[in-house]
């Protein structure tokens, strides 16, 4: 299904056959998609595919995507950066909270 859980962001997720399947994928789309008619155009879209098992770990990747996103900089620096390296390093970089810390 695809969510968009603000102006701007989606994160689509699909659940699969099979075990011990996950996949994360991210995407920038300059020019914006548009999901439906009702919201404004998406830029990033965080794709998650996984099988049933893996649903805790779909929670866990969910709530890291939430973190990174809600950065107020967060889509400014998504649209500004030059290269992959640049898009990797607004992931890896980001500050968030792990386990519980």
């Amino acid at each position: 299904s695809t969510t968009e859980v603000r102006p701007g962001l989606a994160i689509p997720h699909i659940t699969i056959d099979g075990k011990h399947k996950f996949e994360l994928v991210i995407a920038r789309c300059e020019a914006g998609i548009n999901f439906t008619q009702d919201l404004p155009p998406v830029y990033v879209a965080f794709v998650l595919v996984g099988s049933r098992d893996e649903r805790n770990f779909h929670l866990r990747a969910l709530s890291a995507i939430a973190q990174i996103a809600q950065d107020p900089d967060f889509d400014k620096n998504w649209l500004r950066a030059k290269n992959i390296e640049e898009l990797r390093d607004i992931i890896l970089l980001a500050r968030r909270h792990r386990n519980g810390a």
